[in-house]
């Protein structure tokens, strides 16, 4: 999303984020909070209500950029850009309770286009599978991307706990391993889990080097003390194949 409000911005666009709101409390707002530090100048509006804030700065805004939108059918869209994660791509391949998917796939139908991250961290057989069946249920494109890690302590060679509190901490700790860090500990909670004092002790506690994605940065810096190191890894998109019917899209807009 922050990439799609850059690329817009670019190409002259007004740009506002309408999002239904993050669960968590102050400390627990973890993406608003990211969003904030990227793009600090562009209107972000938290409301279930998504046309009724979008109606409040309607004059001033060019283009919409709905924060996990897919789902929100009464609002109507120009596109849908569907994220896939390469390492999980499925959720299990059923919706709750017997798994993690929010939508049946068919209804990959809706999509203008569909991104597929993380495309480094799986083999070439898995991530053939997984486009074979994107596109068996949609005609959209297909675009690769891979998450550029951007990281201002050297990694290589470092022995650190790796703590996060994501959707996919196992990809996470993955990319580390590949970048040369020798995981000593993993500690891995919720997603949008809200630290603790405690939780702050317990990761500090083991003297290590503690390394953390940007969102669960925003939560701990406020917390952390002067030793031992908080090493935040930062990741960049990079689109791959396919980017061209991206860029295409967002012309449009």
């Amino acid at each position: 999303m922050i990439r799609a409000c850059e690329e817009l911005r670019r190409r002259g666009r007004r740009v506002a984020i309408l999002s239904r709101g993050y669960r968590g409390g102050p400390l627990g707002n973890d993406e608003a909070k990211v969003i904030a530090r990227h793009l600090p100048d562009v209107p972000h509006l938290e409301d279930p209500d998504r046309f009724a804030a979008g109606s409040r700065i309607a004059k001033d805004t060019d283009v919409f950029v709905l924060d996990d939108g897919f789902q929100h059918l009464p609002l109507f869209r120009d596109a849908d850009l569907v994220l896939v994660d390469a390492t999980d791509p499925f959720g299990g391949g059923f919706c709750p309770p017997a798994g993690r998917l929010r939508e049946p796939l068919s209804a990959l139908e809706r999509a203008t286009a569909v991104v597929l991250t993380r495309c480094d961290l799986v083999d070439r057989a898995s991530l053939g599978e997984t486009m074979r069946l994107v596109r068996a249920h949609t005609a959209a494109p297909v675009v690769t991307s891979v998450f550029r890690p951007v990281c201002h302590a050297p990694l290589d060679g470092l022995d650190a706990t790796v703590a996060c509190g994501i959707g996919n901490p196992h990809a996470f700790a993955l990319m580390l391993e590949r970048l040369g860090v020798r995981i000593a500990e993993r500690r891995f909670f919720r997603d949008h889990h809200a630290y603790t004092r405690a939780d702050v002790l317990a990761l500090a506690g083991t003297g290590r080097a503690v390394v953390v994605t940007e969102k669960d940065a925003v939560k701990l810096e406020p917390l952390w003390p002067p030793e031992p190191p908080l090493i935040v890894v930062k990741v960049e998109l990079d689109l791959l194949d396919g980017a061209a019917h991206l860029h295409a899209i967002l012309d449009r807009l």
